[in-house]
């Protein structure tokens, strides 16, 4: 019994060799991806483009072991995975006109709804307190209006992003982390906590096949695919040459809205966004900022920041009861709660962008009625 189209599929995109353009010059002369398994080595050859080390691979005994390849998809059902290329009609429409449109799909979760406003959040990954905290109030008041954030699972900014959306009560708040390893793997290691809810508030996508490692080349890949699941890109703190700038660029030439979100003049954190911003990118300071850029797709101007309630974590919530209409300074605050002054300012700074708290003076503050 021979492969199904579909497994054909399958099997042409767990080859670690082969490349989105060596697929498509294969698909070019074959057609479909049942031709192309089933294809002759001398055939192979003829395939114009199409590199010595792929056709070697290609032409190898046992590159085609029909078993084999039904365990595979076997072992990615078992571990609640699902597989879609480009012949599927629940490919992500956003992504069949972008530039080397991934030819399959690895995931856990669900695929962004075609109809759900989405926003992409990067930034740096080393990146600063007010960073974090911007990141994870923007993802958290824009998925609270309805849109849909996605990311890429980094350390810093993104995974503050998906960790803003993931606060929130709502379960119709969604987030996305595009990989850069298969989906069996959890990098880094210390977001497996918000890899696992994922799968049930939104998805973890990858174009690599299980067990696939993080190699260096596949994050510049993998912004490709954030850039084009989103409709606009929002960069929060990145260095003048980063990878954040490269999912901007990306999303230029594919015609995406760019945000970005100032920082101090002095602080390197900031050039980038600084750059975008001279370079026509949109300045934005609240929510609100990118979301009346979607008031068609949203059926109407999303409900405005400051009446939405944004969750308190334990953390924010024993900082939050230590406050009162009097001003108190952030070192009585930090030994109240027993959090570390770094800790402490970090969470005052996540409360003042929430609205609750206000800065009355150098390092004094108050609750905000």
């Amino acid at each position: 019994m021979g492969l199904t189209e579909r497994e054909c599929w399958f099997w042409l995109c767990s080859r670690p060799y082969l490349g989105v353009k060596s697929i498509d010059k294969l698909l070019g002369y074959f057609g479909t991806a049942g031709n192309i398994y089933y294809g002759r080595n001398g055939q192979y050859s003829q395939v114009k483009g199409l590199k010595s080390t792929v056709l070697k691979q290609l032409q190898k005994a046992g590159e085609k072991d029909e078993e084999q390849i039904r365990k595979s998809m076997e072992r990615l059902d078992a571990l609640g995975g699902r597989f879609v290329c480009r012949a599927d009609r629940d490919y992500p429409e956003r992504l069949r006109h972008i530039y080397d449109a991934p030819a399959g799909l690895f995931y856990c979760g669900e695929l962004p709804e075609p109809r759900r406003p989405m926003i992409g959040i990067v930034g740096a990954r080393s990146a600063s307190s007010y960073g974090l905290a911007a990141a994870e109030y923007f993802a958290s008041v824009l998925s609270g209006m309805g849109f849909g954030i996605v990311s890429g699972l980094a350390r810093g900014i993104d995974g503050a992003a998906h960790q803003g959306v993931l606060r929130q009560r709502a379960p119709e708040g969604k987030t996305w982390g595009i990989l850069g390893c298969g989906l069996n793997i959890c990098y880094p290691q210390e977001h497996f906590k918000i890899f696992r809810q994922m799968k049930k508030r939104g998805g973890i996508i990858s174009e690599y096949p299980l067990d696939s490692v993080p190699e260096a080349w596949h994050f510049p890949m993998r912004n490709r695919i954030i850039s084009g699941l989103a409709d606009g890109i929002l960069i929060i703190e990145a260095r003048e040459r980063s990878g954040a700038l490269i999912t901007a660029d990306m999303g230029l030439e594919q015609g995406k809205n760019i945000y970005a979100l100032p920082g101090p003049f002095n602080s390197a954190l900031s050039a980038g966004c600084h750059h975008l911003i001279q370079s026509g990118a949109k300045l934005v300071f609240r929510p609100e900022d990118i979301s009346e850029d979607y008031v068609e797709m949203m059926g109407g101007m999303p409900v405005a920041s400051e009446d939405l309630k944004l969750p308190l974590d334990n953390s924010e919530q024993l900082v939050y009861a230590s406050l009162s209409l009097n001003p108190k300074d952030v070192n009585t605050i930090s030994a109240e709660c027993g959090r570390p002054l770094a800790e402490t300012l970090h969470i005052l700074l996540n409360l003042e962008l929430k609205g609750m708290v206000r800065q009355m003076g150098k390092n004094l503050y108050i609750q905000k009625l």
